[in-house]
């Protein structure tokens, strides 16, 4: 692929460019699972493949049997609103689950001898597989396969207009990611673009948690319902007149017309679906033509480039009098501390990265918004049972269980540093699991003071027991989580928004741990209940976390020896260049 030659460039090079690439990318794959660790991220991507292709075949078969009803009861332009649903469907797919890591930097491509449009062709063919595309482009096309089954002879526009739109969709998609990069690149749009999505999804569930019947029992009668869609329709209505010049809408529109054989305006819909998918792919080519010039997003390159707005100190004689200033590290480095100064330091540096990682900010807040809004109603409709507060913590602790699977990943090239410097091992994950232990206490308070304000305080014996399942079950996540730290870390990016931010299998067992811990809890509560043994509960839960943290203990003890026996993967991990 590198090789230069005196003729000009022929398409036969440039598939053989294509061809190489592919070839590498497989090989890479492959070796990456006959590596130290490898067999354990084929099992999580095995086990969860089933779950996202779950989350493909439903909507699609759904999506299939709705256009086959609206096209036999003559209403092909009800398929604006599946198309619609298509397109927010693949955009929250995207923002929770984010673009999938590459197995290399495909901007180390620009090394090679290659123009610039087929660079931004590789860039675009490295993310068409991503789950949002994939799952997007399945509901497109079982649309289409109803519409077809109902109304066969509109087979042809109807692959043309749904291909359109599914290529539009897919475009959309990756020209959002890749000028989300581009505006990842300064800490103060990682704030604002963080609040947007943190805005977005608490607005989605305010409303879903509003105007959704099943969250109103007993407040929603059917007028108020028949009003509330009525104010939906009007509000469709009015904002139709923009919304007829936007994809779906043009998709559905031609879709009409070829049903009334009216081919113009068939052409025009399907004409103005192409300009869109045009629009989209320019602009994507936009964003990669200046990367494929060597533009450098990183925090180090903006910080370079950034013109300095300090002047000069000037040094008095009196600064020469005044006493030296004290510790960077307060109020954590001071002498009368239950720490040791060395584990004082670390926390106050866990503080700092606390404080960088948005994507962690949003983990953190968004369960107790959530617990807000929906803790009134469930315990309105249960009665206001003891088990609205377990209920809640628990989910809020799905936000904060899965963050010492990954310790590391913030540090990059400076976790070589812990192995230079006279530090223990021990002393450096007991800092950084404080910081998820004080992160769960501020939740546990958090969602205590929501549940007795909304709804009632809980019984001082299922405080007990929560607080000791809570503390059982994050001892035992801290004790496997600090050695995946060390044994399959994953480097986080937080400038670049298309890249995974944990290991597949971490992910997984921090998951099974959580749910085997629900399962455990869950039976115990049952089966206290019906033997009326419930006072047992936290006795039981107290021998549970006593004997979690011994296993904490020991696990500490013997991260030294880990931690150097599993160096090499530390390293190659986290000393990648981005």
């Amino acid at each position: 692929m590198s090789e230069l030659s005196p003729t000009a460039w022929t398409t036969a090079q440039t598939r053989a460019q294509f061809f190489a690439i592919a070839r590498l990318r497989w090989n890479m794959l492959v070796n990456g699972f006959r590596r130290k660790g490898g067999a354990g991220e084929l099992v999580a991507r095995i086990i969860a493949y089933p779950v996202l292709a779950a989350m493909a075949i439903g909507p699609s078969i759904a999506a299939g049997f709705a256009a086959y009803f609206c096209t036999t009861h003559t209403h092909l332009d009800w398929i604006a609103w599946l198309l619609w649903g298509t397109f927010a469907f693949c955009q929250l797919l995207n923002i929770n689950l984010s673009q999938p890591g590459s197995t290399f930097d495909p901007t180390q491509l620009i090394r090679f001898p290659m123009r610039a449009r087929i660079y931004v062709l590789i860039r675009l063919c490295f993310g068409l597989l991503t789950p949002a595309n994939v799952i997007g482009t399945m509901i497109a096309f079982c649309i289409a396969l109803g519409i077809i089954v109902a109304a066969p002879q509109l087979w042809l526009y109807t692959i043309v207009a749904l291909g359109l739109f599914a290529a539009a969709n897919v475009l959309f998609s990756r020209m959002v990611f890749a000028w989300v990069d581009r505006w990842l690149s300064t800490r103060r749009a990682r704030e604002i673009f963080t609040g947007l999505i943190f805005a977005f999804s608490i607005g989605i569930q305010w409303l879903n948690f509003t105007f959704n019947p099943a969250y109103n029992h007993g407040r929603s009668h059917a007028h108020d319902l028949s009003r509330r869609v009525t104010f939906f329709m009007n509000l469709y209505h009015r904002a139709h007149p923009l919304l007829a010049w936007l994809p779906p809408e043009l998709t559905a529109s031609s879709l009409v017309a070829a049903h009334q054989a009216n081919l113009i305006h068939f052409f025009k819909g399907s004409f103005g679906v192409a300009l869109y998918a045009a629009v989209f792919f320019l602009t994507f080519a936009l964003r990669m033509s200046k990367e494929f010039r060597g533009e450098n997003l990183s925090d180090a390159a903006n910080a370079v480039s950034r013109p300095p707005t300090l002047k000069p100190a000037t040094l008095s004689s009196a600064a020469f009098a005044q006493p030296s200033a004290p510790s960077a590290f307060p109020p954590f480095a001071t002498r009368g501390t239950i720490l040791s100064p060395l584990v004082s330091a670390l926390l106050a540096k866990e503080f700092l990265y606390l404080r960088r990682n948005l994507g962690l900010f949003y983990a953190f807040v968004t369960p107790v918004v959530f617990v807000f809004l929906f803790a009134g109603r469930l315990a309105t409709r249960s009665g206001g049972a003891a088990w609205i507060f377990p209920a809640a913590l628990a989910y809020s602790m799905m936000g904060i269980l899965p963050l010492s699977f990954n310790s590391f990943g913030m540090e990059g090239a400076g976790s070589q540093l812990y192995f230079y410097a006279p530090v223990s091992m021990r002393e450096i994950c007991l800092a950084k699991n404080l910081i998820n232990i004080l992160l769960a206490l501020v939740e546990i308070v958090a969602v205590l003071a929501i549940v007795s304000y909304v709804a009632a305080p809980p019984p001082l014996w299922v405080i007990a027991s929560t607080l000791l399942w809570i503390a059982a079950t994050l001892l035992v996540a801290l004790t496997v989580g600090n050695r995946r730290s060390l044994s399959a870390p994953k480097k986080v990016d937080l400038a670049r928004a298309t890249r995974r931010q944990a290991s597949g299998l971490s992910a997984l067992i921090a998951v099974g741990i959580f749910f085997a811990s629900i399962a455990v809890a869950a039976i115990l509560a049952i089966a206290g209940y019906f033997l009326h043994l419930l006072w047992l509960l936290a006795p039981i839960f107290a021998v549970l976390a006593a004997a979690a943290f011994i296993l904490y203990w020991r696990g500490l003890n013997g991260l030294d020896r880990f931690a150097l026996a599993h160096r090499e993967q530390l390293f190659e991990e986290l000393c990648k260049a981005s």
